[in-house]
């Protein structure tokens, strides 16, 4: 696991507690975004590696 996954691991661990230990719609709104965007990061669909659009390909 690199550090990205890591911290979609933390990510999601946080929003499963948020969720489970407060009785709010929207804060459960809230940790159901962070758990697809750290489920994201587990998958590496969110890249974060930079890429050079200047060069042509041919």
């Amino acid at each position: 696991m690199d550090q990205s996954q890591i911290k979609g691991v933390a990510i999601i661990a946080f929003s499963l507690i948020g969720y489970s230990l407060l009785d709010n719609t929207i804060m459960h709104t809230i940790s159901g975004i962070l758990c697809a965007v750290g489920l994201g990061l587990i998958l590496k669909w969110i890249p974060f590696s930079k890429k050079n659009t200047n060069q042509k390909t041919e």
